[in-house]
């Protein structure tokens, strides 16, 4: 199966082997050859795709020379007169060819028929391939690419409608507004997303009403009509007041997100402030704001933490982003742990590693495997290990019925370097590409 770019819609069709017919591993048979007297049959039998080769039942007059065979016959290697252009044995065939229960001489690795195949597969007569099937019996089936939720919590302060400086000066809130729209243009699908925006348009400005956009899927069309509307200075959402900056009940809000309890996909908060906690502390002020990412990290929500411009408290905004469970990586600010941003291009970036840190490695399976010590998983007809560390390889969890890529194999799908992904289940083998 070739898995699409990650920036489109991402479905894999996938083979699944069921375990229900399952007679035995998937390994071939041993060759034997079996040899009559005069006027018997010959019988061979074993798997053809690996080389050792098969043969049907021909019967033929015992021989020693091609002068003991009629016309129109060879003397085998089995000491049996055969048909011209047949074949009883690999010996017959050239070195690196068999004998396929066709009685032709194919390559190894091709097949004629079924009984060229290892016990568990069949032959796909159209690529002359065995694939999984046969006495494992055979599934098709689907995975889903998993979007997970992000909630973004947008500072609107006054503040943000100050200049952010550079050659072709922008407001904060201009440049915030285009981030948005990008980064829910460029990861599209991928991401299920919800918006609210602080402090909140409704009296009293400390606290935090209904969010501007619940997590749903296909919500990126709704946001961007949003964010887009409030470049106006008429729009509620412009940020002409309050004045206040409510960290601490803006993550509350995002808190209380009912999709964020979601446990079949990942959830993240988006935070993106310009500023520090002032004029409110209705949910405890920077400590209340600490606890409340804390408590969303061990109900499995992570929060990233993003800076924008130089106004920020830049030793609670790395508490935060500690408390978040997922800090930034920054190999020249070592000691920052979250995301800053001072200008359009900055910001864009920031925003697009946060959200290329969370996709393209979780997939549902459309049915459940009879027994999941049976799953193999290969890219481009190469082993992929399970790894129940998930330090690399996948990981299968029975409970949300999802495959999960891990470390360097994650990364190879999120640069598309994979072109074809299998998940098989019983034979230890790819399906053909």
């Amino acid at each position: 199966m070739r898995p699409p770019s990650l920036r489109s819609s991402a479905v894999f069709l996938l083979t699944a082997l069921s375990a229900a017919s399952v007679v035995s591993a998937c390994s071939g048979s041993d060759e034997k050859n079996e040899v009559a007297g005069v006027g018997g049959v010959v019988g061979v039998g074993g798997s053809g795709a690996g080389g050792s080769g098969t043969g049907g039942s021909i019967s033929g007059t015992p021989c020693e020379t091609e002068v003991q065979c009629a016309s129109g016959e060879f003397c085998s290697a089995a000491k049996v007169c055969a048909p011209a252009g047949t074949c009883v044995v690999k010996e017959d065939c050239a070195s690196g060819s068999f004998c396929s229960t066709t009685q032709k001489c194919l390559l190894d690795g091709e097949c004629g028929g079924d009984g060229d195949c290892a016990q568990g597969t069949v032959c796909d007569t159209a690529q002359s391939k065995c694939i999984p099937g046969g006495g494992c019996g055979a599934q098709e089936f689907q995975i889903e690419a998993i979007a997970p939720n992000m909630f973004i919590s947008l500072d609107r302060s006054c503040s943000m409608n100050n200049n952010a400086g550079g050659k072709l000066p922008k407001t904060k809130w201009a440049i915030a507004v285009d981030a948005i729209n990008k980064l829910t243009t460029d990861f599209n699908s991928k991401i299920r997303w919800g918006l609210a925006m602080f402090p909140d348009t409704i009296a009293p400005n400390c606290a935090q009403g209904a969010a501007a956009a619940p997590i749903a899927d296909n919500n990126e069309s709704k946001i961007q009509g949003i964010m887009t509307a409030a470049l106006a200075k008429a729009d509620p959402n412009f940020p002409d007041g309050p004045c206040v900056t409510n960290i601490d009940t803006a993550v509350e809000q995002a808190s209380l997100e009912p999709a964020l309890a979601d446990t079949t996909r990942g959830n993240y908060v988006l935070l993106i402030t310009d500023g520090a906690q002032a004029g409110c502390n209705a949910a405890g002020g920077d400590s209340g704001t600490e606890t409340i990412i804390g408590q969303m990290l061990s109900n499995g929500v992570s929060t990233f933490v993003v800076g924008f411009g130089a106004g920020i408290d830049a030793n609670q905004m790395n508490k935060f982003a500690v408390a978040g469970g997922v800090p930034a990586n920054d190999p020249t600010a070592p000691t920052r742990k979250y995301y800053q941003a001072d200008d359009a291009k900055s910001l864009d970036t920031a925003l697009a590693t946060i959200a290329g840190a969370i996709v393209g490695c979780s997939f549902a399976l459309n049915s459940a495997p009879p027994d999941e010590s049976k799953l193999f998983v290969f890219f481009d007809n190469q082993t992929v290990a399970r790894d129940t560390t998930h330090a690399a390889g996948w990981d299968y969890d029975a409970a949300s019925n999802t495959l999960t890529f891990y470390g360097g194999d994650c990364d190879k799908l999120k640069a598309n370097q994979v072109a074809d992904v299998d998940v098989v289940f019983g034979c230890n083998q790819p399906t053909p590409q």
